[in-house]
């Protein structure tokens, strides 16, 4: 990334050139001023920075309805929840944050250096510090999930800057799923990325990442195509009600990516496509595979739900069957995840489609890659 600076206390140092010596002092003062005029100011700072030599900066990107600009490579940039955060270190921006939302989920293997390296600033999972504490990081991005975590309707606490405020420190905001997104889509993972490597500059690193995980998607869905699609039921959680996701959550996409139909995907409702149902009604379905949110972290909380949904519904097939796949929060958003989830449930939900095919080298699994 290019980084320019230029002290204000160096300005009377510009030296003028020789023939220029005995003119007056306001050609001298025309000059700097020209110099100057095409230098960027840091809006937290007062300090100036000169155009960007690659000319690939001024850059504008639109974003929740919003025309963000940037005059440089962000380099203070307070990170969302996690799945925001796994694609910026995903393009390799990692020295770039300063702080980050706390994680939900353990780290890829490969981005543990940067999760262990950027501190944790936040009161939980979900929520970013408060005005005040943010404004003491001096961020010049806030790179969030959702408008909760920048004082929008959907906020889950209060006193978070806002839009407004963090511009009146300098700082952008740029968020991965914006309040009018409804359903929410996987798409969104590619949006995010492409701009996010215009912001950046690694618009070349961006492309490689959307069209690797663009690339797993196709053979998963060659390999699924002309089969009867699974039914499947989302558990997320609760005994009673029991929460599910709708056709306008983000697994209902999912589940239909890896050749299953989601036993609830005829309705709509609930805050990000999330809906709680009665026993009764969950019981009226028949899935031949569970698929139960739950950390991977967490064996207890994995066994639980699995007993939980053989108990009480002993009767579906996907209890006779023992038929169960999992997924996680930060599989259910926009990210770099929900690959993983897409390709084990179809393995799940279509055991033969992935057998060797004739003369195909061996293939590895999701967690070999």
């Amino acid at each position: 990334m290019r980084w320019w600076s230029l002290s204000t206390t160096g300005h009377s140092a510009v030296a003028l050139p020789r023939h220029s010596r005995g003119r007056p002092l306001a050609v001298a003062l025309l000059s700097l001023s020209a110099l100057l005029a095409g230098c960027a100011t840091d809006g937290r700072t007062g300090a100036t920075t000169p155009p960007d030599p690659s000319g690939h900066y001024p850059v504008t990107v639109r974003n929740c309805g919003r025309e963000v600009t940037f005059d440089r490579a962000p380099g203070r940039v307070y990170l969302g929840f996690q799945s925001a955060a796994e694609l910026f270190f995903g393009l390799g921006l990692g020295e770039r944050a300063i702080a980050q939302i706390k994680p939900v989920d353990p780290p890829l293997p490969e981005q543990a250096a940067d999760f262990e390296r950027v501190p944790d600033e936040s009161p939980d999972s979900y929520v970013p510090v408060g005005k005040e504490q943010m404004f003491g990081l001096r961020p010049d991005l806030l790179l969030a999930y959702v408008n909760s975590e920048y004082g929008g309707p959907d906020q889950l606490a209060p006193g978070l800057a806002t839009v407004d405020d963090l511009q009146a420190i300098g700082a952008r905001v740029y968020a991965l799923v914006c309040p009018e997104d409804t359903p929410v889509r996987t798409g969104f993972t590619y949006r995010a990325l492409t701009d996010l490597g215009v912001i950046f500059d690694v618009e070349d690193e961006a492309a490689r990442v959307v069209e690797s995980m663009k690339a797993r998607v196709a053979e998963v869905r060659r390999r699924v195509a002309g089969r009867t699609p699974v039914p499947v039921f989302y558990y997320y959680g609760g005994e009673g009600p029991i929460m599910t996701g709708t056709r306008d959550a983000f697994v209902d996409e999912v589940i239909g990516l890896a050749g299953g139909v989601n036993v609830f995907g005829d309705v709509g409702g609930g805050r990000r496509g999330f809906l709680d149902v009665s026993q009764e009604r969950v019981a009226a379905t028949d899935p031949a595979v569970f698929l139960v949110g739950a950390s991977p972290n967490d064996d207890r909380d994995v066994q639980a739900k699995t007993d939980y949904l053989y108990r009480t519904f002993p009767r579906m097939r996907a209890s006779r069957d023992r038929r169960t796949a999992l997924t996680y929060d930060t599989a259910n958003t926009p990210g770099l995840r929900f690959v993983d989830v897409v390709e084990d449930l179809a393995r799940t939900l279509h055991p033969d489609a992935f057998d060797p095919e004739p003369g195909a080298p061996p293939t590895t699994t999701s967690g070999e890659r």
